[in-house]
């Protein structure tokens, strides 16, 4: 074998060899230290690709659950709200029943005008009150996007009630409710049929539910509401009762309502009006209901898929311990022996100055 000193070979190779060993040693180092199989898009840029597109999956399926349970929790609240505007609808039920009793006088009539005029009062103060996070007025009609008016785009009529949850991983995926207005003037208006009330201080009942008849007097309890409540939203073009049960003509926006009971003709029809609220309300709730179980399905349906693209994630991503540290070990005995190869190569090239001497 021929003897070079300006070029050693075989330190060259063994240069080559530790450089090899200490590189894919450094790897094997990071991705123990990482857990990760892939750190860099050197390691697997594919893989990478796709563990990052999982990744979003993940992390949007994951704060669409935290979404989901915001929406359950709103919902949760507006329901339970409405359970106690029920109540007390079915309370002014009871009591229209009582003065529809011709054994009343006017005094009893009057007592239970009392009450239920301040029943009317609490529903309209729940209604307005009740909010999520207290900023987001749940039943008081302002939920949802705007309506414009159609003769002039920048007079908003009112809301659509709805209001989207975001419970996917990617835009558009969503869990509609609507909340509506539930506010006794709300009551009113839908019962009314109508955003005014026509024939001003009567409900045509008629025009909301077949095969029934009669109309209920409507009262304007504004001077008995000492909480500075809003109001119903309808405008009242007409006669209206005061509490005193005084009539006046007036134009009036904001009028804090109630149902006459004051007569049995007036509290026969009261009924009436009472049993398409609570219906109106009952279906309310219902749709909260069914909504509630909807996002918790979402809910359950999300958690198993973030379990299976976390674990199809980590088949691409994470790094098999087992495997690595195998490797690591190798790659350790190479770089040790690539290093006393180079130094015995290193020092074989000294053969040549004995051949001097």
């Amino acid at each position: 074998m021929s003897i070079y000193v300006n070029t050693n070979t075989s330190s060259l190779r063994a240069q080559s060899a530790l450089s090899k060993a200490t590189s894919k040693l450094s790897d094997s180092y990071a991705k123990l230290s990482s857990g990760k199989r892939i750190n860099s898009a050197k390691d697997d840029a594919a893989g990478l690709q796709i563990a990052s597109r999982m990744t979003s999956q993940i992390n949007g399926l994951t704060q669409g659950n935290r979404n989901a349970n915001d929406g359950i929790s709103m919902c949760q609240t507006a329901e339970g709200a409405t359970e106690e505007i029920t109540n007390m609808l079915q309370r002014m039920r009871t009591l229209a029943l009582q003065s529809a009793n011709g054994t009343n006088a006017d005094s009893e009539r009057t007592a239970i005008q009392e009450e239920t005029d301040q029943l009317s009062l609490e529903i309209q103060r729940i209604g307005e009150q009740t909010s999520f996070g207290g900023t987001l007025h749940l039943l008081d009609g302002s939920m949802g996007g705007e309506i414009k008016d159609k003769t002039d785009p920048t007079k908003v009529t009112g809301h659509d009630g709805l209001v989207s949850f975001q419970v996917g991983s990617h835009s558009d995926q969503t869990v509609t409710a609507k909340f509506s207005d539930l506010t006794f003037g709300g009551l009113v208006n839908y019962v009314s049929g109508k955003t005014e009330v026509a024939s001003g201080n009567q409900l045509d009942f008629s025009k909301t539910v077949s095969n029934t008849t009669g109309q209920a007097m409507l009262r304007d309890i504004s001077s008995k509401d000492k909480d500075g409540l809003n109001g119903s939203k309808m405008t009242v073009t007409a006669k209206v009762y005061d509490a005193a049960g005084n009539g006046a003509d007036v134009a009036k926006t904001g009028a804090k309502l109630s149902l006459s009971m004051t007569s049995q003709a007036n509290a026969q029809a009261a009924v009436k009006v009472l049993d398409a609220m609570i219906s109106h309300v009952d279906s309310e709730r219902a749709q909260w209901g069914a909504v509630q179980n909807r996002l918790t399905s979402t809910i359950s349906n999300q958690s198993n898929t973030i379990t299976n693209v976390s674990d199809a994630r980590s088949r691409i991503q994470d790094v098999d311990f087992a495997s690595e540290t195998a490797n690591m070990t190798q790659q350790n005995v190479i770089q040790q022996a690539a290093t006393s190869v180079l130094s015995q190569a290193n020092s074989s090239t000294q053969i040549a100055l004995s051949l001097l001497g």
